[in-house]
Order: C-alpha cells, then sequence, then structure tokens
C-alpha cells in the first residue's frame, strides 16, 4: 500500500515551491523573451514586406520614368529627322534657285553675245555692201560680172550670219 510519510509531504510541498519559483523566476522571464522576439520577427516581418512593397513601387516609377524618357527620346529624334529633312529641303531649294538664276545668267548673256554677234554681223555686211557697191561703181559692169559680184556678196554674208549664230 501506498503510505504517506512526512517525506513525501516534503517532497511534494518542495516540488510546488521549486515549480512556483521556476514559473516565477524563469519560465515567465522566458517566455517574455519569446514573446518579445516574436513580436520584433512579426515586426520585422512587416517591415520587409512595406520595403519591398516600397520597393516594387519604386521600380514601378522607375519603370514608367525610363519609358517616358525612352519616348522622350524617340520624338527628339523624330523631331531632328525633321528638322534635318526640312533643313535638306531648304538647301535643296536654294540650290535649285541658285541653278536657275545662273541658267538665266547663262541664258541672258547667251542672248547678249548672239546680239553682239549679229550686230558685228551687220557691220560686216554692210561694209561688204559697200565694197561691193565700191567695186561696182569702179569696175564697167557687165551682167556677168554683176552677177559675180552678187552671189560673193551673198556668199560672204552667209559665213559671216554662220559665224555669228555659232
Amino acid at each position: 500500500m501506498l503510505r504517506l510519510d512526512m517525506n513525501l509531504v516534503w517532497n511534494i510541498v518542495n516540488l510546488i515551491v521549486l515549480y512556483l519559483l521556476l514559473k516565477h523566476f524563469l519560465i515567465k522571464p522566458v517566455m517574455g523573451v519569446m514573446n518579445k522576439r516574436q513580436v520584433m520577427i512579426e515586426q520585422s516581418i512587416s517591415n520587409a514586406r512595406s520595403s519591398e512593397g516600397q520597393a516594387t513601387e519604386i521600380k514601378k516609377q522607375y519603370e514608367e520614368k525610363l519609358a517616358a524618357s525612352s519616348e522622350e527620346g524617340a520624338k527628339l529624334i523624330e523631331e531632328a529627322r525633321i528638322q534635318a529633312r526640312a533643313q535638306y529641303d531648304r538647301i535643296l531649294k536654294d540650290a535649285e534657285e541658285n541653278a536657275g538664276r545662273v541658267i538665266v545668267e547663262a541664258q541672258k548673256k547667251a542672248e547678249a553675245d548672239q546680239e553682239k554677234a549679229m550686230r558685228e554681223a551687220k557691220a560686216q555686211i554692210a561694209g561688204l555692201v559697200i565694197a561691193a557697191a565700191a567695186k561696182v561703181v569702179n569696175q564697167e559692169a557687165s551682167v556677168k560680172a554683176n552677177q559675180a559680184l552678187y552671189d560673193s556678196f551673198l556668199a560672204e554674208a552667209g559665213d559671216s550670219h554662220d559665224a555669228g549664230s555659232n
């Protein structure tokens, strides 16, 4: 049978006192430290999640800015192309105008040269006519001599006229 003696009671009392002391001085502080540790871990996790959210937001803003700057760069390139094309067209138009002016001036100069040549030819023809008239007056004219004189006059006048038009 079971016998209760005083040692057993003191052992039970000692165990209860030991349990209460351990509970009060050891288990409560350890549990407090563990609870604080758990709260700290939960805060770290929540901070990490908020930091991750902020990082995601910053990444999103960065990507938007990058896309915007790419679009802006494309717009700048397109504007530069348009300006270059306009400048090219303007330079080409100026060159065409200059070429047109040069052609007109060359035509005017050619016409002036042709007019000068015509005046010179007319002067030569007049000189030939005068020379022919002088020959006719100085020579006794016969019909055959007059015909030969007329033919030589036309030949010389034609040569002068051909030289002036070239």
